[in-house]
């Protein structure tokens, strides 16, 4: 889809209802409340009435885009520019592009990124394990505290630095896993392995971090020396995930100036959901959409529900 179909598809309030009614319900609505097709539509505008519990509903409750004021068409555009932009897109540009306020692109987008969260990842094959680190540059040592913006967070690199720690796993020419893990221990590593591995049809390659070491238990495991032997040859290497911590470094530091530790999880869930999908060039914007109404509002009042983490990670 490009943007001559986009507003030829969505240009209107009307069709964009009627879009969302349709992947929602098909062809028989549900009271978005008590799940009766019991229901009436109402004559003006685009709400239905359910004639067992008695209230009124619209097919945006439950979504992201339950309570917006903004038009539909317009929050289409955002999410059709924030699916396109493969290495992140700013509130700033994002504002710009659609022609709204920057809390109102800033709110919009961290919903739009829920609807890119998946907790039903799970990864088999060839699996490759590794840790990074979001944050500033090492050469400047100011240090900032844990609400603050994460180019504030500045220490050395590699494990032992004060940046945020994250843990990805990745299949070869397959799908991506990325989670905040404050502290590498065995045991997190462990539990974040069963969570999203197959471990009984599974290869795992990760570096020799001795905390990798637990995996052996679990899990047919290749070690990797990078003093010895780099990122490995052949099929034993770690060099997929390193691919994607680049595009994951390359993208926050190219299109964001700066963004929180409290919000990072929104991001990585973008970044991680662009990856799984990239494959998908005709129909990524429509599965998107197909996301958006199935998740519950995760934002009210430019304030997530809960903590981030939890949001994401389901925990």
């Amino acid at each position: 889809m490009n943007l001559n179909q986009l507003r030829k598809d969505f240009g209107t309030q009307k069709k964009c209802i009627a879009y969302l009614e349709k992947i929602r319900w098909g062809k028989t609505p549900l009271c978005a409340h008590c799940g009766s097709d019991n229901v009436t539509k109402r004559i003006i505008g685009y709400r239905w009435h359910c004639n067992s519990c008695r209230n009124d509903y619209s097919v945006l409750i439950d979504t992201i885009f339950e309570g917006t004021r903004l038009p539909l068409p317009q929050f289409f555009q955002a999410m059709f520019i924030m699916n396109n932009a493969k290495m992140g897109m700013s509130a700033s540009e994002l504002s710009k592009l659609v022609g709204i306020k920057y809390n109102t692109a800033w709110y919009v987008g961290h919903r739009v990124r829920c609807a890119m969260i998946d907790n039903e990842i799970r990864l088999e094959g060839i699996v490759e394990f590794d840790e990074a680190y979001i944050g500033g540059r090492a050469r400047n040592k100011k240090s900032k505290d844990n609400d603050a913006n994460l180019s504030g967070i500045t220490s050395e690199r590699g494990r032992g630095t004060s940046k945020v720690p994250i843990v990805g796993a990745v299949e070869k020419k397959g799908k991506v896993y990325v989670k905040i893990i404050e502290k590498l221990t065995r045991r997190n590593l462990l539990a974040m392995l069963r969570q999203v591995v197959n471990t009984k049809e599974s290869i795992v390659i990760t570096d020799s971090f001795k905390s990798y070491k637990a995996f052996d238990d679990e899990v047919t495991h290749i070690s990797i020396n990078k003093a010895k032997d780099g990122y490995g040859h052949g099929m034993k290497t770690i060099n997929t995930i390193e691919g994607f911590w680049s595009i994951l470094k390359n993208g926050i530091k190219g299109s964001y100036r700066s963004i929180s530790k409290k919000y990072l999880p929104f991001y990585l869930a973008e970044f991680t959901y662009k990856y799984n999908n990239r494959h998908l060039q005709k129909d990524s914007f429509l599965k998107l959409l197909e996301n958006a109404v199935v998740m519950e509002p995760k934002f009210v009042n430019y304030k997530p529900i809960g903590n981030p983490k939890q949001i994401v990670y389901n925990q």
